[in-house]
């Protein structure tokens, strides 16, 4: 028997794989016996339960953006100047590594 799983869907196995009683299509992740209507049909749900959850956050995103959005954009800006200190200082601190490395490296290499 073979083995059920993405890459057999696509070959000749797959029609004995998936006339089982789970399907092994990776787009329907569920068991749909090999019907490819009841598959579709999961999909379509599926689809649609994950386009109306984008609509969702997309209509909050609106909102929060009008409702807080100044003071979204004065936290961002906080953030980013906060976030550049940083970076510069681990960019130092990568510089300072490196130096010494060089360093001790030309002190280990000259001979005694």
């Amino acid at each position: 028997m073979p083995e059920c799983n993405e890459s057999s869907c696509s070959t000749a196995a797959s029609s004995s794989c998936c006339s089982e009683s789970s399907c092994c299509c990776p787009a329907c992740k569920s068991d749909c016996g090999g019907d490819p209507v009841t598959c579709a049909t999961k999909m379509w749900t599926g689809a649609f339960f994950q386009a109306m959850h984008a609509a969702h956050v997309d209509i909050l995103k609106a909102k929060i953006q009008k409702a807080w959005g100044p003071m979204l954009d004065k936290s961002a800006d906080a953030v980013m100047e906060a976030m550049g200190v940083k970076w510069q200082s681990m960019l130092a601190e990568a510089k300072a590594k490196a130096d010494l490395a060089a360093k001790l490296s030309g002190i280990m290499s000259q001979k005694p």
